[in-house]
């Protein structure tokens, strides 16, 4: 699929152009794709809809046009994340992207002097432009900015492909189309200079001389200022007859060229490349002539070892040895190593490369200093110091003279060097890794099995030494298969060990870094090894070290300074987050098992897991959940240090959505190491955040992982909290736990309840019945449901549960049901006090739906309007897509009723929320009143898909009332469609149902409905 902005917005799909709705849904589109892979939050959305002045049904308007896209785009292409929505493109697929990628790529050619290349990359960028991005939506100010941002790159392109052009001798060519572009832009006095340039070298000088006349006037008059200068000076030498632009000089003879040969099979980096060429080419028209006081250009390339810094650095130098003419100077500084490069000696290298006769070289260092400065003042000389230990080992090395520029490497950041630029280096993109391998190895074997090509990068952590030495040993080894050796570096232990070939290996560069740390950061490195986690906040260092907040977070920024840890970037609390590369990890977990023995490391790692449980613990407290007895076990601490949980526990929930993946891998880790209280307390703090996101799924995985292990180690306390968690969660989902179903939610409460009463914890036991509770109501078990629920009520007064006593209230709602929804409402009342004594909105949210479904049953739709707006309210940025969808589908039954056409849409929305977070009692639901509107609209076909589709849903659920009220209306579509034998097949399941419920209204409905019908033929 193609998305194309460069214009009006199109999509293009394998079957031709995609067609878009009105302009509203457009603009929905055009947003989503300025923000391409990252969420868009509603209120960002509305705005761009309504601007100022949104509708009352702003959210519910959005939600159709998202659903609108989706079935245009096809249903995995926008996504709910957070509070908004992000739309997946895949690379290439956005003509933006295609646009900013070939524009790089051809100015990065055009820097390197691939003028060819230059031209035609820049010739493919400017041929996706059709017209004024967004041109039909620009109206907008986020649209109509970006429209103006990408207009103008459209002409800095063009200007640079009109350099490239020049430089390959197009000069009459170019005129003409030189001539429009600037008479559409005067003032762009580049464009106006190349035009000039091109006219001056086709023999025609006056009318150069004309077209600057031309500008100077419109300079003077619009602007009241003269040309600029690279303007005037053109006019001058095109004025005394020299040629425009002459080449320069042949670089001089004689000259220092100490650069290490190029690599033949450099790969990828053009987005630095780019950037040092900018800062370091003195040949560049972009740099003006250099005056007295300009700072020396120092440029840092920092990054850990084997991630191809020296590779990088000499590269980029023999692309700029032409904007040195005086020449290069490089040395191996071998920071790294026990013992670095004296700078003294360095020094006398270099004045002997200079021309400086040895006797005549100082022997203080400052002297020699002095002498090398002098000799490099007023000459152009790029110094490369490779490999650089120190600030203090680099200062001595540095030029004085603004002429010359340094180009230097290091495992450090170098953060003390005084006005040095610094660019960290990560790995390879995983396709610049893959070419990488394929340069090597040969383009045959890898095309032959791109996959195992693929898996080897990947098991190398796309590390541009790893990928060489891999590819070395395929070389070396053509009978070797890749898929071979990708399955031997599949092995974690052996990996390092694969990792080697000749003088290179992975383990011996790590190494070097390593051993250079004192003892405490070695000890901190190996024990941050033994975490799973794939980041981690500061706070994990003091953890791991058993020592205070401040210092473990200094030295693991000495972790970072070594280029052994990597900030990883800011979470959504503002803290810091750090991480390992997955090889650096092996070398971590090797090196924690040559030195630590394994009671250090589980004492270690027991730290970390226990300060993430009480720091889960205390944020758990914050988030508005399902009123649960909060259990926890003997792994939680007694207390949490305050300086870390002040600060991180500001916003629980942004705090779980920094920790989320991190606490997953605890537990993971827990449960491998069979440590279940751990394991079980942290999935249990984790669920109230899970329900809250709406990630069930997840939060179902975790619990089934974590009570496996808790029932391996008898640990009932355990799998009593994790199955609690369990039932809950798949009570509303599409595929229950174990089959699902609100029979299993049935006889799970029991269970739960047996379980409890073992145990002897009657907060616990209290939930278990109150979920028995709605298992028997579904069933149609009224009584015993009735009397679960008061149980539940009862237990939760004797041990002050006040959560319990309100989800008790809720449950005697539930179980009188829309039989008897009046008698609901008293209930619904005191959960609703309950609630707010809780000050959990959470809960009152839910009981407000609740009152509305009461309401819209009573007939009070004003009432029900009401509460659901209530519901809705009280919500607020509380991500519940659960509660979301409910008051959806309740909302949308109220507008059916009063006969408002705002039902189809709604019902829509609660349809797509049910199917997007699996909540399978929303989604039949909403597809029942679906039907209902089909029906009554004359589309019994629609209908009968919807109720099919519902039936099915109910019938797997088990909820016998529900799914009665389903069947009545599919054998209505049945018979509205001609097939009365199925529907009399329905409606006498109908009967059935509602009898074993007790439900004689619903028996009765279904009664009418066979009876109404004519007998058949015989």
């Amino acid at each position: 699929m193609e998305f194309a902005v460069l214009g009006s917005i199109e999509v293009i799909s394998g079957r031709g152009q995609v067609t878009l709705g009105g302009r509203k849904q457009r603009l929905v589109l055009a947003t989503l794709l300025h923000h391409a892979g990252r969420p868009v939050p509603q209120h960002t959305l509305v705005e761009a809809l309504w601007g100022d002045s949104p509708p009352r049904t702003a959210a519910d308007n959005l939600r159709l046009y998202i659903y609108q896209l989706r079935r245009a785009l096809g249903p995995k292409r926008i996504e709910r994340r957070g509070s908004g929505y992000v739309l997946t493109v895949e690379p290439g697929e956005l003509d933006v992207h295609r646009f900013g990628s070939l524009g790089r790529e051809g100015r990065d050619a055009l820097a390197a002097g691939e003028h060819e290349r230059a031209a035609e990359l820049l010739r493919q960028a400017l041929a996706l432009w059709r017209g004024r991005p967004y041109s039909d939506l620009d109206d907008r100010p986020e649209l109509r900015d970006e429209a103006l941002r990408l207009s103008e790159e459209r002409l800095a392109l063009l200007e640079s492909r009109f350099e490239a052009e020049l430089a390959l001798g197009r000069d009459a060519e170019l005129v003409a189309e030189l001539g429009v572009t600037v008479r559409e832009q005067p003032f762009r006095e580049r464009l106006r200079a190349q035009l000039m340039v091109a006219l001056d070298r086709s023999g025609r000088q006056a009318e150069a001389l004309a077209v600057y006349s031309e500008g100077r006037r419109i300079s003077s008059q619009e602007l009241g200022l003269p040309p600029g200068p690279e303007l005037r000076e053109l006019h001058q030498t095109i004025l005394t007859g020299r040629p425009a632009r002459e080449t320069p000089a042949a670089a001089k003879r004689g000259v220092p060229a100490q650069l290490p040969p190029d690599i033949a099979d450099f790969t990828g980096r053009g987005g630095h490349i780019g950037d040092l060429t900018a800062l370091l080419d003195r040949s560049s028209a972009a740099h003006k002539p250099l005056r007295t006081g300009e700072p020396l250009v120092v440029s840092v390339i920092a990054g850990m070892g084997g991630i191809g810094k020296t590779a990088l650095a000499v590269h980029t130098a023999h692309r700029l040895t032409g904007a040195y003419s005086d020449g290069q100077l490089y040395v191996n500084l071998r920071g790294a190593e026990a013992r670095p490069a004296d700078p003294g000696t360095v020094l006398t290298r270099f004045l002997t490369a200079l021309g400086v006769p040895g006797p005549t070289i100082p022997e203080s260092l400052e002297e020699r200093a002095a002498l090398y400065r002098s000799h490099l003042a007023h000459r152009k000389i790029l110094v490369v110091l490779d490999n650089a230990a120190s600030e203090q080992q680099v200062r001595p090395l540095l030029p004085g003279a603004p002429s010359c520029a340094v180009l230097l490497t290091s495992r450090a950041r170098l953060t003390g060097l005084e006005g040095a630029r610094t660019i960290d280096l990560g790995v390879l993109d995983p396709w610049q890794a893959s070419e990488l391998l394929k340069r090597i190895v040969g383009a045959a074997r890898v095309k032959a099995e791109p996959r195992a090509a693929a898996k080897i990068t990947k098991l190398c952590g796309h590390i541009p030494l790893a990928v060489r030495i891999a590819g070395a040993r395929l070389a070396a080894r053509p009978h070797w298969s890749l898929a071979s050796f990708a399955a031997q570096l599949s092995d974690e232990h052996g990996r390092l060990d694969q990792l080697a070939a000749g003088d290179l290996e992975v383990r011996a560069s790590f190494a070097l870094s390593y051993l250079g740390l004192p003892e405490r950061g070695q000890r901190l490195f190996r024990r941050l090894g033994l975490l799973n986690a794939p980041d981690f906040a500061s706070w994990v260092a003091g953890a791991l070290l058993d020592c205070d907040y401040a210092e473990g977070t200094e030295e693991l920024e000495a972790l970072v300074d070594a280029q052994l840890v990597t900030v990883a970037g800011v979470d959504a609390t503002g803290q810091v987050r750090y991480r390992f590369h997955d090889l650096l990890r092996l070398y971590a977990r090797e090196q924690a098992g040559l030195a630590d023995d394994r009671q250090e490391r589980e004492e270690a790692l027991a730290r970390a897991f226990g300060m993430w449980l009480a720091l889960s613990g205390r944020a758990m407290e914050g988030i508005p959940a399902a009123c649960y007895a909060i259990i926890h076990g003997p792994a939680m601490p007694e207390s949490v240090p305050e300086r870390p949980a002040s600060v991180l526990l500001e916003d629980p929930v942004a705090w779980f959505d920094s920790e989320r993946a991190a606490l997953r891998a605890a537990i993971a880790q827990s449960c491998e190491l069979m440590w279940p209280d751990l394991a079980w307390d942290l999935a249990g703090c984790l669920e109230r955040y899970l329900d809250t996101r709406g990630l069930f799924e997840e939060c179902r995985r975790t619990n089934v992982q974590v009570m496996e292990v808790c029932r391996a180690t008898g640990n009932l306390l355990g799998e009593a909290v994790m199955l609690r968690g369990l039932l809950d969660v798949t009570t509303w989902m599409g595929s229950g736990y174990e089959g699902g179903g609100m029979g299993t939610m049935r006889s799970g409460g029991e269970r739960l309840a047996e379980m409890f009463t073992r145990i002897g914890d009657k907060r616990g036991l209290s939930d278990a019945y109150a979920m028995g509770a709605w298992g028997l109501a579904a069933t149609g078990e009224v009584e015993a449901a009735l009397d679960a629920a008061r149980t539940a009520l009862t237990l939760a007064g004797e041990t002050g549960h006040i959560g319990g006593q309100a989800r008790a209230h809720l449950a005697i709602a539930v179980a009188y049901g829309e039989r008897r929804a009046h008698d609901t409402i008293p209930h619904l009342a005191r959960a609703l006090e309950l609630a707010h004594e809780l000050g959990n909105r959470r809960f009152q949210s839910t009981v407000h739906q609740f009152f509305g479904l009461a309401h819209c049953v009573i007939g009070d739709y004003s009432e029900a309007h009401h509460h659901l707006s209530r519901s809705l309210e009280l919500k607020g940025d509380l991500h519940d897509p659960s509660s979301e969808t409910m008051v959806m589908a309740v909302l949308a039954k109220v507008y059916a009723l009063q006969g408002d056409p705002r039902a189809r849409p709604v019902a829509d929305s609660a349809a797509a929320l049910g199917r997007q977070y699996n909540l399978g009692h929303h989604l039949a639901d909403a597809l029942w009143l679906i039907g209902r509107l089909d029906l009554a609209e004359g589309r019994p076909d629609d209908a009968l898909k919807r109720m099919t589709e519902s039936v099915a849903i109910w019938r797997a659920r088990g909820w016998k009332s529900y799914l009665a009220g389903a069947l009545i209306t599919l054998g209505e579509a049945h018979a509205a469609a001609g097939d009365p034998e199925a529907a009399r097949t329905a409606w006498r399941e109908a009967v059935a149902l509602s009898e074993e419920a007790g439900d004689a209204t619903g028996a009765r409905a279904a009664t009418e409905a066979i009876e109404g019908l004519s007998e058949p033929s015989a």
